[in-house]
C-alpha cells in the first residue's frame, strides 16, 4: 500500500519504519529536505505542510491508500483536507480544525456539558475587558501546541501585565553583567539573571497579530490519555498521570503509567467521558491523545488531538508501557490486517524530562553510573541525556526549553520505587 506521512520530522521516524516492516511504500511530505523521516521515505515532495493545497496536488498522482499520522500539532487540518480530497478514509478537515482550535473546541464542548468554566477570545481588536473570570485562568494562543506561550495566572494584576507586555510595552530588559567591581557571587547572580531573561525571550513567542484564549483553569489531577477510535468506538491505550512545573508556565516534566488496576472507577469514568468527547467531535477511525483534568467524578478535556502524542510517547513510551506499538497497529487497521490496541502487558514505568532549574552544570552521569545507584527491582529503560557542561538550565517556559535537555525512562514494582529513582538521578548531576 501508499502510505502518505505529512510532516516527516524526526519524531516521524519510528512510523515509517513500522511501514517500511509492514511492506507499505511511505511517501514524505516535509518542506525540509534534511528531516528524518524525508532521509528514509520511499518518495518525498518539499512542500510547506500548512499549504493544503500543494500537499494535496503532490499526492494526487500517489495513489495514496491512507495517510499515517505522526505527531504534528497545528497542521493536523492538512491532513484533513486531503482525507477529504482525495476520499481516504480518517479525520475530516472539520474535525482537525476543532482539535487544534482552541476556542472552537471549548464552545463545542461546554455547549453540551463536557468542558466546565468560561472561555474567552482575547486580541488586539478584542482586548479583555471586565470579564467574569475566575482565577487562577489559562492564558494561551488559541491555534497552536507544543505548550507554546502558555501562562497560567494566579490573578488580574498578572493578566494586565501580560496584556501590556504583548501589546503595548513589549520585553523586559536584559540585566547588566558587564559591570566592574563586583563579587565573585554579585557576578554569578547577574549571569543567572541575564540568562534567565534571555530564554525566556527566546521561548515566549507571544504575537500581537495572534488570537489567545484566556479561560478558567480547571481544577484536579491532570492526566494525557492515549487510545485509538475505531470505527467510533474509543480504545484506551494508556493513561499517564501528569508531574507539572508550578505556575506560571505549568508544563509536563513527567509521565507516569497508571496502571489499569490502581483506580478502577477513574478508568472507567475516562473510559466513558473519552466515548462521548469522540461522539460530540465527530472524531473517527485515527489514533488520538488528549489532556484532562479529573477532579472526583468530574471530567474536563483541556485538549485534544486526532494523532499520537510525541515527545517519545507514542514511539517509546506506550510500547514499553503497554506492549503494543500504537504506530504498527494503526498501519494494520487501516490496511485491513489482525490489529490490537489493549494492553497486552502493563508495565509501571515514569518518562522524565530533566527539569533542574536556575543552574549550572557542573557533573553529568552516565547510564551506568544510574544503573549502579538504582535499588533492586528498579531499571533504566531509556536515558538520552543532550546537556553539557556548563550549560545554564534556566526556567522551564515552553516544551524546547525542557525537550532540548533529554528525557530518561525507569521501570519499578512501585509508585515509591519510581519516586525514588527520580530523587537517585537528579542527585547524581553536580549542579550549582
Amino acid at each position: 500500500m501508499n502510505v502518505a506521512v505529512i510532516g516527516a520530522d524526526n519524531e516521524s521516524v519510528h512510523a515509517i519504519e513500522q511501514a517500511h516492516r509492514l511492506g507499505h511504500r511511505v511517501i514524505a511530505i516535509d518542506k525540509d529536505p534534511d528531516a528524518g523521516g524525508v532521509k528514509i521515505a520511499d518518495a518525498s515532495y518539499r512542500i510547506d505542510i500548512s499549504h493544503e493545497s500543494e500537499v494535496i496536488d503532490a499526492l494526487r498522482g500517489e495513489n495514496i491508500d491512507f495517510v499515517m499520522t505522526t505527531p504534528i500539532g497545528q497542521n493536523l487540518p492538512t491532513i484533513g483536507a486531503v482525507n477529504d480530497a482525495l476520499g481516504l478514509p480518517g479525520i475530516t478537515r472539520e474535525q482537525a480544525v476543532l482539535c487544534t482550535d482552541k476556542y472552537a473546541f471549548h464552545n463545542r464542548l461546554r455547549n453540551v456539558k463536557l468542558r466546565d468554566g468560561h472561555c474567552y477570545l482575547v486580541n488586539s481588536c478584542k482586548p479583555v475587558e471586565k470579564v467574569v473570570i475566575t482565577y487562577p485562568a489559562v492564558f494561551k494562543p488559541r491555534f497552536g501546541s507544543h505548550g507554546r506561550s502558555v501562562h497560567y495566572l494566579a490573578n488580574e494584576a498578572e493578566l494586565n501585565a501580560l496584556i501590556d507586555e504583548i501589546w503595548t510595552t513589549g520585553s523586559g530588559e536584559i540585566p547588566d553583567t558587564s559591570q566592574k567591581g563586583q563579587t565573585a557571587e554579585e557576578f554569578a547572580l547577574n549571569v543567572k539573571r541575564a540568562m534567565e531573561a534571555h530564554q525566556k525571550q527566546a521561548s515566549l513567542e507571544d504575537d500581537p497579530n495572534d488570537d489567545y484564549i484566556l479561560e478558567d483553569a480547571l481544577p484536579g489531577i491532570e492526566y494525557a490519555v492515549d487510545g485509538f477510535v475505531e470505527g467510533c468506538n474509543f480504545e484506551l491505550m494508556l493513561l499517564r498521570r501528569k508531574k507539572l512545573t508550578p505556575p506560571p508556565a505549568r508544563q509536563a516534566v513527567s509521565y507516569t503509567a497508571v496502571m489499569p488496576g490502581d483506580d478502577i472507577r477513574t478508568d472507567m469514568l475516562i473510559r466513558q467521558y473519552m466515548n462521548k468527547l469522540c461522539e460530540v467531535t465527530g472524531i473517527k477511525e485515527c489514533m488520538l491523545h488528549a489532556d484532562i483534568c479529573v477532579l472526583g467524578r468530574e471530567i474536563n478535556a483541556i485538549e485534544i488531538s486526532a494523532s499520537p502524542a510525541g515527545r517519545h510517547v507514542y514511539d517509546e513510551f506506550i510500547p514499553m508501557a503497554t506492549g503494543v506499538d500504537p504506530a504498527e497497529q494503526f498501519l494494520r487497521y487501516m490496511s485491513g490486517q489482525s490489529h490490537y490496541f489493549e494492553p497486552l502487558n502493563q508495565k509501571r514505568l515514569m518518562l522524565h524530562y530533566f527539569d533542574m532549574e536556575h543552574c549550572f552544570v557542573h557533573g553529568i552521569p552516565t547510564a551506568e553510573e544510574i544503573k549502579d545507584k538504582l535499588p533492586l527491582g528498579t531499571r533504566l529503560k531509556a536515558w538520552d541525556c543532550t546537556m553539557k557542561l556548563l550549560d545554564y538550565l534556566g526556567s522551564i517556559n515552553d516544551e524546547s526549553s525542557l525537550l532540548n535537555r533529554g528525557y530518561y525512562i525507569v521501570e519499578a514494582s512501585s509508585e515509591k520505587g519510581l519516586i525514588e529513582a527520580e530523587r537517585i538521578i537528579r542527585d547524581s548531576f553536580d549542579l550549582k
